[in-house]
């Protein structure tokens, strides 16, 4: 049996609409169990660009189920006289096969002149949405802070008020998502760190953090897991799952560190195992153990690796080289040799 609801519509406020000086993210919501943001892209010196981003889980490359709804994307201003004024309303239905980077939404959809100053609302209207009740469904347990969290959005909503600047690119989050992610980010916001900039300023952003240490696709990825629980484990087909590794490990983020150490040895290779066991496991000993067992396994082949030879032309990089390859060496002997043991006959 199928139940198709009533429109539901999300919607954000923003002050000022001139005013407007960057990109904009809205916080990231949800529909059934597919996650979304809207943006406004500064396209040019007349318009505002308006889109529907679709956030991803590991395993969508198309729009699929998605493409099941279809959504009004709107922008409106109230005027200093309270008027609401309409200035973009266009509908969408997308493919099923369109590639789930394709966001969908129009460069030219808000005109610079046509504005007033005024607050800006930019939404969509989501129709068709379907939930299937012919069959049961066991969905993968849902952390409780990640509950806890979006129940204190839900009851008392709290537009995003945290801007992460990542080497020049800008993020947004809701201070008490990440709180209730995060102890090491409670602490930050809360005033008992002071890695963050609080900002006075009329303007909607409290805390704004500067990062220059991890890339902006890892930190995007952070804020995809602290608002979804999913991870986006590669960029352009080239994995992050050891920089999200570093970046969890310094942030106490204790699941995503595990998620993050089991890809990690997932992904081992031949060709990334020298790198991985002579630059990171000497920071991270829980990592040493599986590591050393993968070289010492493929030794010969390692050893052979063009990857392992360039290692090995820039020793001064690599502190503890002799002492780590002799560990290696010494666990591919006895390897060898208890092979060697049981297979004689």
């Amino acid at each position: 049996m199928s139940q198709i609801t009533p429109k539901l519509t999300y919607q954000v406020n923003l002050p000022k609409s001139l005013e407007i000086e960057e990109d904009y993210y809205s916080p990231i919501f949800g529909t059934n169990n597919m996650f979304w943001r809207i943006f406004i892209l500064l396209e040019d010196d007349d318009y505002y660009g308006l889109y529907l981003q679709p956030v991803a889980n590991q395993d969508e490359i198309i729009w699929g189920e998605r493409s099941k709804l279809t959504f009004n994307l709107f922008a409106k201003e109230i005027r200093n006289d309270n008027q609401i004024i309409e200035l973009y309303s266009k509908s969408f239905a997308i493919p099923p096969g369109t590639p789930i980077d394709n966001d969908p939404g129009y460069r030219y959809a808000i005109r610079k002149s046509s504005l007033e100053n005024g607050e800006l609302i930019i939404g969509a209207n989501f129709d068709n949405i379907e939930y299937n009740q012919s069959k049961t469904y066991y969905p993968e347990p849902i952390p409780k802070d990640l509950i806890d969290a979006w129940k204190e959005h839900l009851f008392n909503f709290q537009s995003a008020d945290v801007e992460f600047d990542v080497q020049g690119e800008k993020f947004y989050a809701c201070s008490s998502i990440l709180s209730k992610r995060s102890e090491y980010f409670e602490k930050m916001l809360s005033g008992h760190w002071f890695e963050s900039t609080l900002n006075n300023s009329t303007c909607q952003i409290k805390h704004r953090i500067q990062i220059s240490t991890y890339s902006p696709i890892t930190i995007s990825a952070m804020l995809e897991y602290f608002y979804t629980n999913q991870i986006q484990w590669t960029n352009e087909d080239n994995s992050i799952a050891i920089e999200l590794f570093r970046l969890a490990d310094q942030y106490v983020l204790l699941d995503l560190r595990e998620r993050a150490k089991t890809r990690i040895l997932d992904e081992l290779t031949i060709s990334n195992v020298s790198e991985i066991m002579f630059n990171l496991v000497p920071n991270y000993n829980d990592l040493k153990k599986p590591v050393l067992n993968f070289m010492a396994i493929n030794f010969e082949e390692v050893y052979r690796s063009q990857e392992f030879k360039e290692i090995s032309a820039n020793l001064e990089d690599y502190e503890n080289f002799n002492i780590t390859l002799l560990e290696i060496y010494t666990e591919f002997l006895r390897i060898r040799t208890l092979y060697k043991i049981f297979f004689k006959f």
